[in-house]
């Protein structure tokens, strides 16, 4: 149930902001996303900033992705091709690398230096597992 809440509340909010950058006037503030609730009406979310940062990030990586395979649909030579598709491998770690670096900041800011040093202990055993 958290998962579907979680989606339909990452949904919510990236609609949002493509109405926003899609609009010719930019609204004075804009609304927290609501979420409708079966039998128990809607629910007003307020984004951490945490998830805020995380979901920038990964429609950046996605952007990023994109752009490469349109790159590599009209790469010309074998080298090319190549060192795309390297790129476009590294994509997923670097996703998962992005996200820890921004909860072991999170972690830190709040004074919670056993969760960032779990966290970052992760990101070492991800880095050692993508050299294999």
């Amino acid at each position: 149930m958290r998962a579907v809440l979680s989606l339909l509340v990452l949904v919510s909010w990236h609609r949002s902001r493509v109405r926003r950058r899609c609009s010719p006037v930019e609204p004075q503030a804009p609304a927290p996303p609501t979420v409708a609730l079966p039998g128990r009406g809607s629910a007003l979310l307020q984004l951490s900033p945490m998830y805020v940062e995380i979901s920038d990030t990964l429609a950046v990586a996605d952007k990023r992705e994109k752009q490469l395979l349109a790159e590599l649909a009209v790469a010309t030579d074998d080298a090319t091709a190549e060192a795309i598709v390297r790129e476009l491998e590294s994509l997923p770690l670097g996703r998962i690398l992005s996200i820890l670096r921004i909860q072991a900041r999170y972690a830190r800011q709040e004074n919670r230096p056993d969760l960032e040093r779990q966290i970052k202990m992760r990101m070492l055993e991800l880095q050692g597992a993508g050299r294999i």
